[in-house]
């Protein structure tokens, strides 16, 4: 009995043995950024790296045994998106053979994800082949915030609506997201049409560490006469002085009906005509006539709000903002733009709104900055005085050969005949 069961024991260990795989690989070298990670095994020292680094792995390996079909692994561990970015947090090597005693080096890239939290992390190298028992380096990284000129992502942003008439105005929601281990401040964000040379800009006082805000929404008006098309909508988000982001999207463009026509529309029972664009020089004003038409059969209160100009210009509205219509009649309100004299030239977009009884009607304008005239002054009034001191000139030089002329006439005149 004793000797039958030594006989399963041994063929049990005879064919368990052969079912165990050798490790037929081993990591000889192990580098990140060309700083050595390689310490006997699983390093007890943490390094630091940044969101958005990139990491260039460079790792060496023996065969112990003829390896077959192998791949060498690298990957960041515990990142919460990594389904959703594991293009950056996981590579791999083509399948490689390798002779007993023989090496191989192998270059890997992995990227430090923007949304990771600042925190420790496991970088791990694996190594096998087909037949062989994995080998598992695991390595410790710190993960702080990002470089400072990289601070800030446009997180999101949302055209409305993504197709618009010409001549008509389409609004943008940009949100941006500071990844940064300080408070950021004075951002500004510009959202243009390039093809079509306009363009808008807001600004944000500061944003926190790791959070997001939304600057206040961009009112873009299309020119009236554009062709119809899609076109790119650029959106630059300016932060720290010298530092930017940016990130593109498209617009399409359908045909308006008019091109530099009134914008007459309907509220209700009540009838608004207003011109739609009026050109300003830099530094001056301009007026747009608001006439109001009740035709509904109660007198009505209309309260007129300005939004979307105070970056670039001052307005006011004469008689006044709250003005009371009875049934049947019109009455004519004045819209005063004055741009800033650093005002950046081109269509400024901005929105009349008019609320009666709660129900607000917003009317996109456009104001054109043209260049102020005041360099055109300046140059005429150096070219009269340098006229002026011309002329002057010229009749001092008359007067003196006149005098001399007369000078000489008295002399001979005074001289004895003979």
């Amino acid at each position: 009995m004793r000797a039958k069961l030594f006989v399963l024991f041994l063929a049990f260990v005879i064919v368990g043995t052969g079912l165990v795989s050798a490790v037929n690989l081993q990591v000889t070298s192990l580098e990140v950024n060309s700083h050595s990670l390689l310490d006997s095994g699983t390093s007890s020292v943490s390094q630091d790296y940044k969101r958005g680094d990139k990491l260039n792995i460079y790792v060496c390996v023996q065969a112990l045994a003829d390896v077959t079909n192998a791949q060498i692994y690298a990957d960041i561990s515990g990142y919460a998106y990594a389904n959703q970015e594991s293009a950056k947090i996981t590579d791999m090597t083509d399948s490689f053979d390798l002779l007993n005693g023989h090496s191989d080096c192998f270059d890997l890239d992995l990227e430090v994800p923007t949304k990771i939290d600042k925190d420790y992390f496991k970088l791990r190298i694996r190594a096998d082949d087909r037949n062989g028992t994995s080998v598992d380096k695991t390595y410790q990284l710190y993960l702080k915030g990002i470089k400072r000129s990289m601070a800030v992502e446009v997180k999101d942003f949302s055209l409305d609506p993504q197709e618009v008439v010409a001549g008509r105005a389409f609004t943008g929601k940009v949100k941006v997201h500071n990844l940064w281990d300080s408070k950021i401040k004075d951002l500004k964000v510009t959202m243009s049409v390039p093809d079509l040379n306009i363009k808008v800009s807001e600004y944000m006082d500061e944003i926190d560490p790791d959070q997001s805000r939304t600057f206040e929404e961009l009112l873009l008006r299309i020119p009236e006469c554009t062709k119809a098309g899609t076109y790119d909508v650029n959106i630059l988000v300016e932060f720290d002085e010298y530092s930017e982001t940016d990130t593109t999207g498209s617009i399409k463009v359908s045909k308006g009906d008019t091109c530099g026509a009134s914008t007459t529309t309907g509220q209700g029972n009540t009838i608004v005509n207003v011109p739609n664009m009026q050109e300003v020089a830099q530094g001056t004003s301009v007026v747009y006539p608001i006439v109001i038409n009740n035709v509904g059969a109660n007198s009505k209160t209309y309260t007129l709000s300005v939004t979307g100009a105070s970056t670039w210009a001052t307005t006011r509205i004469d008689p006044s903002s709250v003005v009371v219509i009875p049934a049947g009649q019109s009455k004519t309100a004045y819209l005063y733009v004055s741009s800033n004299s650093n005002a950046e030239l081109g269509d400024k977009a901005f929105t009349l709104n008019i609320d009666a009884d709660g129900d607000t009607k917003s009317i996109p304008l456009v104001a054109k900055i043209t260049k102020s005239g005041s360099s055109d002054w300046s140059l005429f009034k150096q070219a009269l005085e340098v006229g002026l001191v011309v002329l002057v000139v010229i009749l001092i030089i008359v007067g003196l050969v006149i005098g001399f002329n007369k000078m000489r006439d008295n002399k001979n005149d005074s001289e004895p005949y003979y």
